[in-house]
């Protein structure tokens, strides 16, 4: 598809257009309210060659989530095979006088540490009205605390902690701007057959710095033990019983209702972790592995909507105006794009351009008021927007009112008008960057100036096309 469209009238809209209408406003309503309430992912466990006598020396000893990045260009999308990985885990805690351990996933000789492990740990309880309950009958497991046990998985050399924080970090202005994500260790649990469960409830915050949870799932044998996270009517289901060598995590916010299923076989292992909002900085997006971005609930309303032979049928520009302010009129801002996206902005960007959709970082301008030869009736200039490129300065030599318009300033500085079915509205809290400067000319010779913003716009195929990527990406598992 072309960066620019040509306008074309019609008598009314099509069945098409209102199609697309109609999913492009229960997209715009999953992008403002809860496109992002929970993530998750998958980290494969790389387990030792049998015959191996040294594995210290390996090509490669770098952590997944530090390998050397390929370049991109300004503002598009970037694209990785790597695969996260870890080796096994190792579990040490407190029994009696001595101290006991277990490797997971388990050898054929580790049966019998899983009964140790669960013989030494405490039934959990619950929070309720400020006390601890332990009631079976609400929730049936047991625990560990932190100060009774240790362990070698790290979230933050997995770069599962960086992922939250880019993914779930609340949108904060002020001077509270918190950029980064502390994880801190809370249980272990084992949740064991024949019914092991925790009803639906919600967290209370242990602090008010307190944002979410994490919880990571070690491989361990079991069956059944889902973890359904709920918010908004929306829900998520995380099944975790089918990935024996491999170690699986979800993170969601604290007001999200939560539970596990019943455990109908074997042990279900996890770490949970209190996440807490620190100062820091993110740089991930386009480039995390460690993230699923099917367990994002965007990611399936997006498949559906492409799999719509009527949304968008010839194809076209759906666009989301940047929830966060960056410095997009800038080099040095153009270039850390899209690595520094945050919040919806990087889960929206992760969810289309996963599903096949090229996605473009653009300025944007709307098209000129009244007063500088707008037509507010012309059809033309309605659902347009001026489109430009980031990390572009641009001077304008326009002078209004000596034989030129505003308008030739907005042509000289885009792309061209783009028509664009945009997802959300532009914020009003700032991120916007000088596009250009221009001379005004009435009873005396002004100076004015042109900002524009940042936004996300994607480049919907037409449906036919679209159908020759399903295999590949819309064929994705929901």
């Amino acid at each position: 598809m072309s960066d620019s469209e040509s306008h074309s009238g019609s008598d009314g809209p099509s069945i098409g257009d209102q199609t697309t209408a109609l999913i492009a406003n229960a997209l715009a309503d999953f992008v403002t309210t809860s496109s992002s309430f929970a993530c998750g992912g998958t980290l494969a466990v790389q387990l030792p060659e049998p015959t191996a006598k040294d594995q210290t020396n390996q090509d490669d000893a770098s952590p997944p989530h530090k390998r050397q990045k390929p370049q991109q260009q300004l503002g598009e999308e970037q694209t990785t095979n790597e695969e996260s990985v870890t080796g096994p885990i190792t579990i040490r805690w407190d029994s009696g006088d001595s101290t006991k351990r277990i490797t997971l996933p388990l050898d054929e000789q580790d049966d019998a540490a899983v009964a140790d492990l669960v013989a030494d740990t405490q039934p959990a309880t619950f929070g309720l009205e400020g006390k601890d309950v332990y009631d079976e009958s609400y929730r049936k497991a047991t625990k560990l605390d932190p100060n009774s046990f240790s362990t070698d998985f790290c979230p933050y050399e997995l770069g599962i902690v960086d992922v939250v924080a880019q993914a779930l970090l609340p949108n904060k202005t002020g001077q509270d701007n918190y950029q980064g994500v502390r994880a801190e260790l809370y249980k272990l649990n084992v949740y064991k057959a024949p019914s092991g469960f925790f009803k639906a409830h919600v967290d209370t915050p242990r602090s008010e710095k307190q944002i979410g949870s994490l919880v990571v799932c070690l491989p361990c044998d079991h069956e059944g033990g889902q973890l359904v996270v709920r918010h908004r009517a929306k829900s998520m289901k995380f099944d975790w019983s089918k990935a024996r060598d491999s170690i699986q995590w979800a993170a969601f916010y604290s007001d999200c209702e939560h539970e596990v299923l019943e455990v109908s076989s074997g042990h279900r292992i996890t770490l949970t972790y209190n996440l807490y909002v620190t100062r820091g900085v993110g740089d991930l997006a386009g480039d995390c592995p460690a993230l699923d971005v099917q367990t994002l609930p965007l990611y399936r309303e997006v498949k559906r909507a492409l799999a719509n032979p009527d949304f968008m049928a010839e194809g076209g520009y759906l666009g989301k105006h940047c929830s966060h302010a960056y410095a997009h009129g800038t080099w040095a801002g153009a270039s850390a794009l899209p690595a520094t996206l945050k919040g919806t902005d990087m889960t929206v960007y992760e969810v289309f351009r996963s599903l096949g959709v090229k996605v473009h970082i653009r300025r944007v301008l709307d098209p000129p008021e009244d007063d500088y030869g707008y037509d507010s009736d012309n059809s033309a200039d309605r659902g347009y927007t001026y489109v430009g490129k980031v990390g572009h300065p641009f001077c304008s030599s326009v002078e209004v009112g000596e034989g030129e318009t505003i308008r030739d300033a907005y042509n000289d500085w885009s792309d061209g008008l783009w028509k664009i079915t945009w997802l959300n509205w532009a914020s009003v809290n700032g991120g916007e960057d000088l596009a250009f400067a221009h001379v005004v000319h009435g009873n005396q010779a002004e100076i004015e100036f042109t900002y524009s913003r940042c936004a996300l716009i994607f480049d919907v195929a037409p449906y036919k096309n679209r159908l020759k990527v399903s295999a590949s990406a819309i064929g994705m598992r929901s």
